[in-house]
């Protein structure tokens, strides 16, 4: 994977886009732009502003997922264990859990370039060069 630029990321503003907010990086007293975030729906679109927090929060939420890894999987692993005759609703619970735990596993896989991305005109894109 190719590391991503390093957090903390923060909300700016482009003086070329005044009304519309930024994502930014801070690195060795640069400030990179990392995202810009338009207001698609018009003037009065809240959006841009909700889009510009989630990217900015991406670093922590990517670490934080990542640390969480271990946990949920023994958590899965624990209740595989435990369902070996169980009723229906136990057997349920490692379903939900299990489907957590991939849909966490399947998150990190597209942050680190090692599952395909969904572009906007239906083509798969992998940035991970390794993979075909």
């Amino acid at each position: 994977m190719s590391s991503h630029t390093p957090g903390p990321w923060i909300i700016g503003t482009d003086p070329r886009y005044p009304s519309e907010p930024c994502v930014d990086a801070v690195v060795d007293g640069v400030v990179w732009h990392i995202a810009l975030c338009h207001m698609g729906l018009g003037p009065d679109d809240s959006s841009a502003e909700a889009n510009a927090r989630l990217i900015a929060c991406a670093p922590e939420l990517y670490a934080a997922l990542k640390e969480t890894l271990p946990v949920l999987r023994s958590e899965v692993e624990r209740l595989a264990a435990a369902q070996a005759g169980a009723p229906a609703e136990k057997v349920s619970m490692f379903g939900k859990a299990r489907s957590r735990y991939e849909s966490a596993v399947a998150a990190i896989e597209k942050a680190e370039g090692s599952r395909p991305l969904l572009r906007r005109n239906g083509t798969v894109h992998n940035h991970n060069r390794n993979h075909s």
